[in-house]
């Protein structure tokens, strides 16, 4: 889901990121009257575990020659409330950007709207709406599934929306729209099913960690819950990251490159200079590019290694989890220490 710099014009990457920013600035205004400090933990280990989650790509069913990670801003709106998971998922993406090169930085605006601002809010919503106050059983992973289906294919026609005002596409928007929703849909399906589990995991061993608490009683303390989904987070970067498919994600798939079909070419076209000097910024100062160590000193072009070493992904999942478990303690920390006195809410959107 991350968008590519060629995926956009300048004027559609300025404006998205200016809505990025107002947006984030209005977000982190509603947070800081609303973070409590026992909630900071709990954001800072979602997002380690979030970003160790996108890591793992897997290939999707029926679909030989695509694969998917999870995006996971529904599970953090669900568990944090939606302004806490917008600032954490958006810790995520902006880690991912500069320092592994993963997602576009003319792209950041829009992937910062579309993965964290408008999923959080929509998911949210839609989870609330559809669960209601039934905290068990089918309604309730009824409503997780369908909020992540419903925010992610929401998220997929914002991408095309802004591919289509860039004017790179060399189809009809129409059939772009199509290929997104479809693939997406089962990408959301399969991203519902995993928060479903993650949220059963979190309902069985200590339900308060739930922005929407849920009864139920506490299996472990506080404490030890926290550390397990830590646990899970340095699993899965450094760990599950190894077995991740080496197939395109559903967006590259949708418009660059697809392996189960040789015979296609890429549908956009994009010969702006500025994109390319981006482009080139980006190689030059990232400093794990694709998850893997730099072919080039840091300020020159850097080239993707033919082949990435496992130990080199596994390092990149475990230092991209703390450095962003650190990004979001920093940022709650600065929104607590602004939090007026006399406002003591928990953060339940």
């Amino acid at each position: 889901m991350h968008m590519a710099n060629e995926l956009l014009s300048v004027p559609v990457a300025t404006g998205t990121l200016a809505v990025a920013i107002g947006s984030l600035a209005l977000v982190c205004k509603k947070l800081s009257r609303a973070i409590i400090t026992e909630k900071i933990a709990l954001m800072g280990i979602m997002g380690a575990f979030v970003f160790a989650a996108q890591m793992v790509n897997f290939q999707l069913p029926a679909m030989p020659g695509t694969s998917a990670h999870m995006v996971g801003t529904v599970l953090l709106a669900i568990m944090l409330g939606p302004h806490a998971a917008t600032v954490v998922m958006s810790s995520v993406v902006i880690v991912q950007c500069l320092i592994f090169q993963d997602g576009g930085l003319l792209a950041l605006g829009c992937n910062i709207i579309n993965m964290a601002l408008v999923p959080a809010y929509l998911g949210c919503f839609l989870y609330r709406i559809l669960n209601g106050r039934a905290f068990a059983g089918r309604r309730f992973s009824a409503a997780s599934i369908i909020a992540c289906v419903i925010s992610l294919e929401t998220a997929a026609l914002l991408v095309t929306i802004e591919a289509v005002l860039s004017g790179v596409l060399l189809v009809p928007s129409r059939t772009f729209i199509i290929t997104m929703l479809s693939v997406h849909l089962l990408i959301g399906l399969t991203e519902g099913l995993i928060t479903v589990v993650v949220l059963g995991y979190i309902r069985q061993v200590r339900p308060d960690l739930i922005a929407a608490w849920m009864p139920g009683k506490a299996r472990l303390s506080k404490k030890t819950a926290l550390a397990t989904l830590l646990i899970f987070a340095i699993v899965t970067g450094a760990g599950l990251s190894l077995l991740a498919s080496d197939k395109p994600d559903g967006l590259q798939w949708s418009y660059a490159e697809r392996p189960d079909q040789p015979n296609f070419v890429p549908i956009i076209s994009n010969d702006s200079p500025h994109t390319a000097a981006v482009d080139d910024l980006q190689s030059k100062y990232s400093l794990l590019p694709g998850y893997s160590a730099r072919t080039a000193p840091l300020g020159k072009p850097d080239k993707p290694a033919d082949e990435i070493a496992a130990g080199w992904t596994s390092f990149a999942g475990i230092a991209g989890a703390v450095i962003t478990m650190g990004l979001v303690w920093l940022l709650a920390r600065l929104l607590r220490n602004n939090k007026p006195t006399q406002i003591t809410t928990a953060d339940t959107g």
